[in-house]
């Protein structure tokens, strides 16, 4: 099992009040299960992205399998899924390893310009 170090681990309560409350940085949030093998091989790409960003996005991860009917309720159908909140709402949604590796090389072409930072905590 991947071993999360930068991202948080989000309980249904714990997301609630942080895309609510902190609604000036945006969230991105992990939907995964342990037995998808897909998701594992992800954490380890959204936990890098969680120590680069920090202080600019809070970046955390919520095992569905915990509580299948608040990921129901967020309208997760499919593992991996990632959900990026902003001020309280959901901004964006994708499913599949794919294309979350997609969006972190996004992240990083645009906000790092093709050089991201070394996770360095």
């Amino acid at each position: 099992m991947t071993e999360i170090e930068h991202a948080r681990t989000f309980s249904f309560d714990q997301l609630r009040d942080t895309v609510t409350s902190e609604s000036d940085q945006p969230v991105l949030v992990d939907f995964w299960e342990p037995r998808c093998t897909a998701c594992r091989a992800t954490l380890d790409t959204i936990d890098d992205l969680a120590c680069r960003i920090d202080g600019y996005g809070i970046v955390g991860t919520f095992n569905v399998r915990n509580n299948p009917e608040a990921a129901r309720s967020l309208g997760v159908k499919t593992v991996p899924t990632l959900i990026v909140f902003r001020s309280g709402k959901v901004s964006s949604v994708l499913q599949g390893a794919k294309h979350i590796q997609d969006f972190v090389e996004r992240i990083d072409e645009e906000v790092f310009l093709g050089n991201p930072p070394p996770c360095e905590h």
